[in-house]
């Protein structure tokens, strides 16, 4: 793209975030790393300019946020692409700009499954020009943001999210979509079995 027509896109996003940020919908509720995927009645947030968010920002520090503004956070696929030692962090930054009882839902590929389902398929890594999951466990690497830095079963997940200080940490089903969307939480291919682990917790209550 020309930089003239490229910096023309930027102001153009910023003028529409800050439209947007006038009039944000209460109680908010943010979907994180939202890619090309627009949730509906969702502040949507990805640290790349796409056409499906709302508001740029880095989520892992989430600089335009208060503390205690957010009722909802849903974040999908995303903090696999962060290295060990930033997703505490990040789990704490998130529990910070959550309201008392605000709720978090999150969802990563799940590392019991990925293990399970390769050993029952072994036979089709075998065969040429099948990769060994490389997208799955390592990311898609399409952009620098594109990358697997760190991975989680149920058990992981939720030691993580109760040492952030979060509660009531369960598994939800993968089917229907709570927002009725078509994300990664549903990736079952090409096996037919879900590949994610869907976890839903709250920040405490006032």
């Amino acid at each position: 793209m020309h930089p003239l027509r490229k910096l023309f896109h930027r102001l153009a996003a910023a003028r529409r975030e800050r439209r947007y940020r006038d009039s944000l919908p209460s109680p908010l509720r943010l979907h994180l790393g939202c890619g090309h995927i627009h949730a509906e009645d969702f502040c949507n947030v990805d640290v790349l300019l796409t056409p499906a968010a709302d508001v740029v920002d880095d989520i892992a520090v989430l600089r335009k946020f208060r503390n205690g503004s957010v009722a909802e956070i849903y974040a999908c696929h995303v903090l696999e692409h962060f290295g060990h030692d930033q997703v505490p962090l990040i789990l704490r930054r998130w529990h910070e700009v959550l309201a008392p009882g605000g709720l978090l839902r999150i969802s990563v590929p799940d590392m019991d499954r990925i293990v399970r389902i390769y050993t029952e398929n072994f036979a089709h890594f075998q065969v040429p020009g099948h990769t060994p999951w490389i997208g799955l466990i390592w990311g898609g690497q399409t952009t620098p943001y594109d990358y697997h830095k760190t991975g989680f079963n149920p058990c992981w997940l939720r030691h993580l999210l109760t040492q952030a200080g979060f509660v009531d940490c369960e598994e939800y089903p993968h089917e229907p979509h709570f927002a009725g969307l078509v994300d990664g939480s549903l990736a079952h291919e090409p096996f037919g079995q879900f590949l994610s682990v869907n976890m839903l917790c709250r920040k405490l209550g006032a």
